[in-house]
């Protein structure tokens, strides 16, 4: 493959990345498309269980993605850790920490816990060098 279209690649990939994230970045804004978002997140993590030699070994991969995930939707390095511990540590994956996540941040629930998650969405981190 030349450089050229390596270049070319790199931007189609940019693009796709960059259009994902506004997408992603609207449907947080809103909350039942959070909260659907949040039972997806906690899907995913409950679906290494269908696979069952391997779903530990999975779990080393969804819980780093499903961690960033939960920090772009609720901002909460808490619940980030939480969801990160959970996802690694074996047999916990039944536990719904974004969707506890979304409990703490629209219901009674965050209050009471103490619990202060951002009602934005997180924008790009704007240290990291875009691509041209």
């Amino acid at each position: 493959m030349s450089s050229a279209q390596n270049g070319g690649m790199a931007n189609k990939v940019e693009a796709v990345v960059k259009g994902l994230g506004e997408y992603v970045i609207q449907l947080s804004r809103d909350k039942w498309a959070k909260l659907v978002i949040s039972v997806l997140i906690d899907i995913m993590g409950f679906l290494t269980y269908f696979i069952p030699v391997l779903a530990e070994f999975l779990d080393i991969f969804w819980a780093p993605l499903s961690s960033i995930l939960i920090f772009q939707l609720y901002g909460s390095s808490l619940l980030t850790g939480i969801a990160l511990i959970e996802e690694g540590l074996p047999f916990t994956d039944i536990i719904p920490t974004a969707t506890i996540g979304w409990l703490c941040q629209f219901t009674f629930l965050g209050a009471w816990l103490g619990l202060n998650l951002r009602e934005e969405p997180l924008r790009p981190n704007p240290r990291i060098r875009q691509m041209n």
